[in-house]
């Protein structure tokens, strides 16, 4: 056996081939044979307009979380900018109540600039509205304390006076914060001072600048007194497609995934998890070395086949 780590899937809320083919069946018979091939989570992906058909993630979430019953459940990552963070802190504690506290919070900005223009927030002041929505989501779950406190926050874009957040999530003193960032110094900062983990993105960071970036938040914690032991980190949108006919595989990459994302096949196809078994078998040990503790698989296509093959033939071996 290889070394223990954790591997969660993307349910298939986009469709990355260009139609607008989504349906019940698909969702939810993708989120139970998930369960039941025990992978560790489920999370989706958010945003309000993309380039192809795209589930809203929430409501996709709340489906799945009243269809299963022991895998976790998340965001990864919600825009809590664009959807506003005191909604975003009801709807997460919603699906926490509603899964029996299975959820994580994987929060961001986003990277799209035709969500905000579409919500009418400035795009340039993203980051500075995260910031605010972070602290907001800590004061409104105060779960720490059993009797309901009203939350106050006097921010430059936000503000609260005497708000009550009833009920509060099942999770104590509250699902956990994975935030997510590309890995900027500045946002690596953010992920240590507020989260309670890291969610890295599968297609903007290598395994070298993975290692290098995680020991860095680590050691921010440390410098801030905080705990570095329980501190979470993730692999997110691993985007793959698990075949041995490399010709195959290479018309995926460069017919659908590319022009979905505006990346280069090659460069993707070198970081994601596309090709044999045995050649996915040694980026997760690459990636395993470099100290990532969960992985979550993103199949193009063929969801269900895909996630089958994952689970036996190379999630069995951790």
């Amino acid at each position: 056996m290889k070394e223990t780590i954790a591997f969660g899937v993307h349910l298939p809320v986009v469709n990355l081939e260009g139609n607008s083919t989504h349906s019940r069946e698909q969702i939810l018979s993708f989120a139970e044979r998930a369960e039941r091939l025990e992978y560790d989570s489920l999370s989706v992906n958010d945003h309000v307009v993309f380039t192809t058909s795209w589930l809203d993630a929430v409501a996709t979430l709340s489906a799945v979380a009243g269809i299963t019953s022991k895998i976790k459940l998340g965001t990864s990552i919600l825009n809590i900018v664009v959807r506003n963070p005191i909604v975003s802190a009801r709807t997460l504690s919603s699906i926490d109540i509603i899964s029996s506290g299975r959820l994580f919070a994987g929060v961001g900005p986003g990277s799209s600039k035709k969500d905000y223009d579409v919500c009418g927030i400035p795009y340039e002041d993203r980051w500075k509205r995260f910031d605010e929505a972070l602290q907001i989501l800590r004061t409104l779950w105060n779960t720490e304390s059993d009797i309901p406190r009203l939350a106050n926050f006097d921010g430059v874009y936000y503000k609260m006076e005497n708000v009550s957040m009833e009920p509060q999530p099942v999770q104590k003193p509250h699902p956990p914060i994975l935030i997510g960032s590309w890995g900027s110094e500045t946002g690596l900062k953010r992920v240590a001072k507020y989260g309670d983990g890291w969610m890295a993105s599968a297609y903007n960071i290598t395994p070298e600048k993975f290692k290098e970036r995680w020991e860095t938040v680590l050691s921010y914690r440390r410098s801030n007194g905080k705990d570095t032991e329980s501190f979470q980190n993730s692999m997110m949108s691993m985007f793959g497609y698990i075949d041995n006919d490399k010709e195959k595989v290479h018309r995926m990459v460069k017919n659908i995934l590319s022009p979905a994302l505006g990346r280069r096949p090659e460069d993707l196809e070198d970081l994601l998890l596309f090709g044999s078994v045995d050649h996915c078998i040694n980026k997760i040990d690459t990636l395993c070395n470099v100290g990532v503790k969960r992985i979550h698989f993103w199949p193009i296509c063929d969801f269900n086949e895909q996630i089958e093959i994952f689970s036996k033939e190379i999630a069995s071996n951790y």
